[in-house]
């Protein structure tokens, strides 16, 4: 048969045999060797480091187990490389020499729950959103705290768009899952509304700050000049939106769908409501709006799902 002659499998060789939902066998061999998956990105003093980084990051995403970077590469790009440890799960610099940089991916997806791995971004985000009320409320400078805490919802939004895409390409390790196909689109839709949020509660911290840091500078944040009632403001606002964000994470791990489909239903009531139309007050209300948007998005993946 074509398939056994694919897969080379003789006479003794193990087979796992598992039954679908709808009645049909799955055969599979129990011990596929798995080859190694390598490409070549090349570059020069030219590229910019972001661009060597989306091209790292789209290889990863690909499922590239190996990935060599050739070219004679600046400080500055060997330091963006070094700083993808805290963004890509698992991908790990093996080798480095004047002309080339070999990286990893040492991960072993197949021991990874992707349901899990949403939990943890919705539990990282909640943190952060509870660090930027602590620091309102004791009228402290957040820095980049929150953009630092945010590589971790970076790293598993990665990781879960990763997972996605060897999921779709191969309906063996699909069936390891226990997704269908929809199912693990709409999970990457939701990592990439959760990504969004972790996004908007970097500019609402830097919003916050007085002086602009070194993360901000990197990123083209500027100060914004506040009043007295700006930090009341945002305060307010954040805290709406994180007792949102919060009842819905809750009613997401009970998968209580009445509950989530009520929130989804009563997202009209999260309105900013404050007339003033000063620099800040536009920017926290353009915030919360996204933040409110992408909660809201998420309950309706869970609804659909």
């Amino acid at each position: 048969m074509n398939w056994a002659r694919k897969f080379e499998i003789e006479s003794k060789r193990d087979i796992e045999v598992q039954e679908r939902d709808d009645g049909t066998l799955l055969f599979i061999p129990g011990d596929i060797q798995q080859t190694e998956k390598q490409t070549i990105i090349h570059v020069n003093k030219e590229v910019n480091p972001d661009k060597i980084y989306y091209k790292i990051l789209r290889a990863y995403s690909q499922g590239f187990t190996k990935i060599i970077l050739s070219g004679d590469l600046t400080d500055e790009q060997t330091d963006f490389i070094e700083m993808m440890h805290k963004r890509i799960v698992g991908l790990e610099i093996v080798e480095q020499k004047k002309n080339q940089i070999i990286l990893k991916d040492l991960i072993k997806i197949d021991d990874i729950d992707i349901d899990n791995v949403i939990r943890q971004m919705m539990s990282f985000i909640s943190f952060m959103g509870k660090d930027i009320l602590n620091s309102i409320k004791s009228n402290v400078e957040i820095g980049d705290k929150i953009m630092d805490k945010n590589s971790l919802i970076v790293r598993n939004h990665n990781l879960a768009f990763k997972i996605c895409n060897a999921a779709l390409k191969d309906s063996l390790y699909l069936n390891k899952l226990k997704k269908t196909p929809s199912e693990i689109l709409i999970i990457s839709r939701i990592a990439r509304h959760l990504d969004n949020i972790g996004i908007n509660l970097i500019a609402l911290s830097y919003l916050l700050n007085d002086k602009q840091t070194a993360g901000m500078k990197k990123f083209h944040y500027q100060t914004i000049q506040k009043t007295k009632n700006s930090r009341k403001i945002a305060y307010k606002y954040t805290k709406k939106w994180l007792e949102y964000f919060l009842t819905a994470k809750k009613a997401i791990n009970s998968k209580d769908f009445d509950k989530i489909s009520d929130l989804y239903i009563n997202r009209f009531s999260m309105k900013f409501e404050d007339e003033k139309k000063d620099q800040f007050s536009i920017e926290i209300s353009n915030i919360f709006s996204d933040l409110v948007k992408n909660t809201y998005l998420i309950l309706r993946e869970f609804i659909i799902i």
